[in-house]
């Protein structure tokens, strides 16, 4: 996020409220608030928010906006969700119970499979 908002980012954003804090190893309140809440994305779900945002700001710099602000941490996770309608949310069909009679076709003609196949290694007696 530094990369794409600079000093935007970084002022809202620090690692550290102090240099005691940076000192002890304490990070910010509101980087640990980010931690927790981004901490189940998948590497694939950020990759589709990074690209979700910088698709953003590259839209805003075409249409003459060059002052677009960082999201903050619920916006962000929300641009890691895929699409409503895309793939990830496709509907299946319900399992259907099985039908019994193609159920006994299948293990009948599986039985003539496997004799026939049998016969193929039997000895024939003169």
């Amino acid at each position: 996020m530094t990369q794409l908002y600079g000093h935007k980012w970084a002022s809202q954003h620090a690692l550290y409220d102090s240099e005691a804090d940076k000192a002890a190893g304490r990070y910010s309140e509101d980087f640990m608030l980010w931690a927790k809440k981004t901490r189940g994305l998948s590497e694939i779900a950020w990759h589709r928010g990074m690209k979700y945002v910088e698709q953003k700001n590259q839209e805003a710099a075409r249409q003459g906006e060059i002052d677009s602000w960082p999201p903050n941490y619920a916006e962000f996770v929300g641009m890691c969700q895929p699409v409503t309608g895309s793939q990830m949310y496709r509907e299946f069909e319900p399992l259907k119970l099985p039908d019994k009679a193609a159920q006994k076709r299948s293990k009948t003609v599986g039985r003539q499979t496997l004799d026939s196949l049998k016969s193929l290694f039997t000895k024939e007696e003169a």
